[in-house]
């Protein structure tokens, strides 16, 4: 059992006395000669795979961490001290904050490794801040996936940026401002064929590794076109003969809408298996811990404060007892295009998609983003328009379908495939060979359309497996186009396994799944929450706190369509949950728990005083020591600083239940929850059949008896209560239905 609630380290960096301008001089003839200094997070190379907490135990230079991928942020500088440097992985999986601040000699660089880092920073030095409002509203009001995580350089909060994948920060006696760093064009020069070749050698060189040091590897396979690029991979590497294979379960998949695909999923990858004579994976021992509410919150919030806002509220930590690693298909966008899975609908079907109708479409996107069902203050639209619009204007003569894969690989993609340390400090390595530099490079070279089709994907597999293009997909085949770009379509075509579907198809994979299935159901106590409720009760209540310190931003009519939404899950509660979180954290008092902090200076040349430049500064370092941990060191679970305990109130905020049942012949409703918070509620009991509303009663009373009768059909009851203390806050909830049927 894991005896404490443990959350990731959060680390800030403050550069004192950069030059009061914006034109810092940091030419790549001199990146060879700017030096890792700090780190936080996994590297994955140059050379080895490190995981880092603090002062960085090799000085790589800037030119040769410019590619390098992982989970990570760093800081840099040259030997003198004049040139500070912070950057993000490749892919910037790890997001890096930072704020500039006028200081006593020029400004302060406050850099923290989420957005709350770089806040408790601030408001321990004393600066006031605000919320950003432009980009708040629209991230409030939203449940699209292009505004599920952090979507703009901009933040929730008014002069807190978030670094890009494709640019560094530089910081010296000139100011402080972002430099282009190469991402989608390779330095070297390389062609399309030489790129793909680059990155087979890289991701295979990785893959074996990684598991020359981790026996447990795991593949997590499907019947798509990913997957394929990655037992491709795995064969060219030599590691394909060590692995097991890992399927999602579709007999219980909670969303009946998606399981006739992956039961199409499931049938591919049982072939594929078999073909590779590799066995269906055991799920392990596990330790584990139940999580209060409020313990859950604060654990997503140490990895992913400001970054990711797709908050799952865990009820439990699970941990296996042997580490493993976990080999994905993830980030295969970055090798096709991410418009492909949003283009459709509105407003996509309006939009002219034409480089001089942009602007119109961008304003478009907007209307897309936001819920229908959100009242947004005089002003907010225009103003989040313009966000919208700033964030998706990122290509030179693109039109907005271009835009928005441009943005997918800035921002969606690093929320979406950026859990390497979250999964890490669960003990489960996650890799994705796919998100390789020079694979994302060569697919930049092919026109839009070609990558579009995944045509780089295709070229990785028929490079070293041939045959895996030839075997059936889920979905059938490649597209027909690809066919005909390379050489023409295999006789007969791979057509997709049909019907009908059932365990009896894939024996194997049950045999084992249902004792897998059973071993992750296991807990060592009671669940200490509901997920839904927990969180919709805590999201409106923040909400109307958010009101209380910015009524003129959030307005009352505002804040009441989001927490109406909230309340009927049309806008989901965790998410508000940790949306909110970090604004109140900018705007209520500062935190007592502030981050590990090191404080370094900019060290002046020979154009400023002399005074000045006799001056000697020792970096100051605050907070709990860092750590490095090798590959070797994960493999058997030695300590990492990147995990720490804390203590929290484990008390959760009480949600509301709404509960029917039928007693003695009659319909009786209840709240259930709410009691030890002692609120005064006033209840409206609505009680349904179907769609229809039937009987509605308002009462202070938690339990009421309906008069209408109890005949067939599936009834439910809706419940609003609302605080009397507190009249603007109602916690709505609905019943599980109750199903009435025919007589005889």
């Amino acid at each position: 059992m894991i005896p404490r609630p443990v959350r990731h380290r959060q680390a800030c960096w403050v550069v004192r006395g950069a030059g009061r301008g914006n034109r810092p001089a940091l030419r790549p003839s001199r990146y060879a000669g700017v030096r890792l200094r700090e780190a936080e997070g996994l590297l994955l190379g140059p050379a080895e795979v490190l995981e880092v907490y603090g002062p960085a135990p090799r000085a790589h230079p800037l030119d040769q961490l410019l590619d390098v991928t992982g989970e990570w942020v760093g800081l840099l500088a040259d030997a003198a001290g004049r040139t500070w440097v912070a950057m993000s992985d490749f892919h910037g999986f790890g997001h890096l904050f930072w704020s500039a601040r006028p200081g006593a000699d020029g400004q302060d660089v406050y850099l923290g490794t989420t957005l709350d880092a770089v806040v408790d920073r601030l408001r321990a030095d004393g600066h006031r801040l605000e919320v950003d409002w432009g980009v708040a509203h629209p991230t409030l009001a939203s449940n699209h996936v292009l505004l599920r995580n952090q979507w703009s350089r901009r933040t929730l909060v008014e002069g807190v940026r978030c670094l890009r994948p494709d640019e560094i920060l530089v910081m010296d006696g000139h100011g402080v401002a972002t430099v282009p760093r190469p991402m989608t064009t390779d330095p070297q020069g390389r062609d399309y064929d030489e790129l793909l070749d680059a990155g087979v050698e890289r991701a295979g060189g990785l893959l074996a590794q990684v598991a020359a040091a981790v026996p447990d590897v795991r593949v997590f396979a499907s019947g798509g076109k990913d997957s394929r690029v990655v037992l491709s991979l795995l064969g060219h590497a030599g590691v394909l003969d060590r692995t097991s294979f890992v399927a999602a379960d579709p007999s219980r998949w909670p969303d009946a809408a998606g399981r006739r695909e992956l039961w199409r999923d499931l049938v591919v990858s049982d072939e594929l298996r078999q073909a590779a004579g590799r066995p269906w994976y055991v799920e392990p021992d596990y330790e584990d811990r139940m999580l209060s509410f409020v313990e859950s919150i604060a654990h997503h919030q140490s990895f992913s404060a400001g970054s990711q806002w797709a908050a799952s509220a865990e009820r439990q930590l699970r941990w296996p007892t042997v580490p493993y690693v976990a080999v994905r298909g993830g980030a295969g966008e970055l090798m096709r295009t991410a418009f492909r899975a949003i283009r459709t609908g509105e407003p996509f079907s309006v939009m002219e998609q034409t480089v001089p109708a942009l602007d119109a479409d961008l304003r478009r996107l907007h209307t897309l983003v936001v819920h229908r069902g959100a009242r947004l203050p005089p002003g907010a639209r225009e103003a989040g328009e313009v966000a919208v619009a700033e964030a998706f204007s990122l290509l030179p003569e693109a039109p907005v379908g271009q835009q928005v894969d441009a943005h997918y690989r800035l921002h969606r993609n690093r929320a979406h495939f950026g859990h390497v340390l979250h999964s890490a400090h669960r003990r489960s390595l996650a890799l994705h060979p796919l998100a390789t530099p020079e694979f994302l490079r060569a697919a930049q070279l092919l026109p839009f359309a070609e990558r579009d089709l995944g045509l780089a994907a295709f070229d990785v597999v028929e490079r070293l497996r041939p045959d895996l293009n030839r075997h059936r997909f889920a979905s059938g085949t490649w597209p027909e186009a690809v066919w005909r770009r390379r050489g023409g379509p295999p006789a007969p075509m791979p057509r997709a396994p049909r019907g009908p579907f059932g365990r009896e198809r894939v024996p194997g994979y049950f045999a084992v799944e249902n004792l897998n299935h059973f071993r992750r159901g296991w807990t060592s106590g009671p669940l200490r929450f509901d997920i839904r409720t927990a969180a919709q009760t805590r999201a409106v209540h923040d909400l109307w706190r958010l009101h209380e310190l910015a009524p003129d931003q959030a307005t009352g009519d505002h804040v009441s369509s989001l927490a109406d939404l909230v309340g009927t899950s049309a806008l989901n509660p965790a998410t508000t949950v940790v949306r909110v979180a970090s604004m109140l954290r900018a705007l209520e008092e500062p935190a007592a728990d502030l981050p590990a902090t090191l404080e370094v200076r900019v060290r002046p040349g020979s154009s400023l005083p002399w005074r000045r430049r006799e001056r000697i500064e020792v970096p100051e370092r605050t907070g709990g020591p860092g750590s490095v941990r090798t590959l070797q060191g994960y493999a058997e679970n030695a300590p990492t600083a990147g995990l720490e305990t804390f203590g929290v109130d484990p008390r959760t905020e009480p949600g509301v239940y709404g509960d029917l049942r039928v007693e003695d012949g009659a319909f009786v409703a209840r709240r259930v929850g709410a009691e030890r918070a002692g609120w005064p509620l006033e209840h409206t009991f609505t009680l349904t059949l179907g769609a229809d509303p039937v009987e509605e009663v308002t009462t202070r009373a938690a339990r009421v008896v309906f008069d209408a009768a109890v005949g067939p059909g599936r009834w439910r009851l809706q419940l609003a209560a609302r605080r009397l203390d507190h009249p603007q806050i109602v916690l709505r909830a609905s019943s599980p239905q109750v199903v009435v049927p025919e007589t005889g």
